[in-house]
C-alpha cells in the first residue's frame, strides 16, 4: 500500500482542471451533433469533437499520472516497477544500455520536468490542430461542390501558355516558361481554412482576428518539424488574458501553460461557426 506523502501540485491541479472542462465540452457537443446528425442512443459515432477528446486525453493522462506519481514517497512503486520489469526480461547484452537508462529514469520525473511538460504541450498543439485541419478539409470539399473556388489560376496558365506560344524571343521565353512550373493548383490546408472562414457570416475585424489565431496556432504546429524550434518571424497573440509568444528561432513560450487549453477551446469554437455555416446544423 502506498500513502500520500507529497500535496498535490498548484499549476497541474489547475490544468487538470481545465482540460476535465475542455473534455467535458468536447464530449457534450459531440454527443449532441451526432444525435442531431441521427445516431441513435448507445451507438458508437465519431466526430470533430469526440476526436478532439481523444486528443485531450493524451495530455489529462499524463498530468493525473504525474501527480498521483509525485504524491508518493520516491515515485512510490516507480522503483519497484524497474527492479521488476528489469528481472523479468533482463537479458546480458543489455547491461550497459540499462544502467545508462536507470541512472536517467529519476531525472527524467525530476530535473526535467518542465521540458516534458512543454514536450507535452507541443504534441497537444500538434494533433489538435491536425484534427482541426482534418475536419474542415471535409468541410471544404463539401463547400466547393456548391460554391466551387475561382478559376484564376486556370486564367493565369492560359494566359502565361498563350504568351509562351507567340513569344519570338528565347530568353523572354524561358522567363515565361519559369512561371508556367510555378502555377500549382495544389490547394494548401492554409488556402482550404481561410476558403472556408472567408464564408462564415460575421464582420471583417472578427474574421481577421480569428485569421490571426488560426495562422498562429499552425505556426505553433508547424514547429515540430524543427523539434519545436520557431524558424519564421515572431509573433505573438493573447488568448483569455495570458500571451503566447513565437519568436523566430525559439520554441513557443508562455507563462502559463493553461493558455493552450484555452486556445483549444477557441479552436473548437471556430470549428463550430464552420461547422454550422457549411452543413447548416448548430449543435447546440
Amino acid at each position: 500500500m502506498y500513502e500520500k506523502a507529497n500535496s498535490f501540485d498548484k499549476n497541474n491541479k489547475e490544468r487538470i482542471y481545465n482540460l476535465l472542462v475542455l473534455k467535458g465540452e468536447a464530449l457534450i457537443k459531440g454527443h449532441f451533433l451526432a444525435l442531431k446528425q441521427g445516431a441513435c442512443e448507445g451507438q458508437n459515432y465519431s466526430n470533430f469533437f469526440t476526436t478532439m477528446s481523444n486528443q485531450i486525453d493524451l495530455l489529462l493522462v499524463y498530468f493525473i499520472n504525474d501527480e498521483i506519481s509525485a504524491s508518493l514517497h520516491e515515485r512510490g512503486p516507480l522503483s519497484a516497477l524497474r527492479d521488476e520489469l528489469i528481472s523479468d526480461f533482463y537479458k546480458d547484452e543489455d547491461f550497459k544500455r540499462l544502467e545508462f537508462a536507470k541512472q536517467d529514469l529519476f531525472e527524467l520525473f525530476g530535473a526535467r520536468t518542465d521540458f516534458i511538460i512543454g514536450s507535452n504541450f507541443l504534441d497537444f498543439k500538434v494533433n489538435t490542430f491536425s484534427t482541426f485541419e482534418h475536419y474542415v478539409d471535409e468541410l471544404y470539399e463539401e463547400l466547393t461542390k456548391v460554391e466551387p473556388r475561382s478559376n484564376k489560376k486556370e486564367i493565369e496558365l492560359v494566359k502565361l501558355i498563350e504568351k509562351y506560344s507567340s513569344e519570338q524571343d528565347e530568353e523572354k521565353k524561358k522567363g515565361i516558361l519559369e512561371k508556367i512550373k510555378g502555377v500549382s493548383f495544389y490547394v494548401s490546408s492554409a488556402e482550404k481554412i481561410n476558403y472556408v472562414l472567408t464564408k462564415c457570416k460575421m464582420d471583417k475585424k472578427e474574421r481577421s482576428e480569428l485569421r490571426v489565431f488560426l495562422d498562429y496556432y499552425r505556426s505553433q504546429r508547424n514547429t515540430v518539424h524543427n523539434l519545436g524550434i520557431h524558424k519564421g518571424k515572431s509573433i505573438s497573440i493573447e488568448v483569455d488574458g495570458i500571451e503566447i509568444k513565437l519568436d523566430e528561432n525559439n520554441p513557443s513560450y508562455t507563462e502559463n501553460h493553461n493558455s493552450a487549453i484555452f486556445a483549444c477551446r477557441k479552436l473548437m469554437d471556430i470549428y463550430e461557426i464552420m461547422f454550422a455555416t457549411v452543413r447548416g446544423i448548430t449543435v447546440f
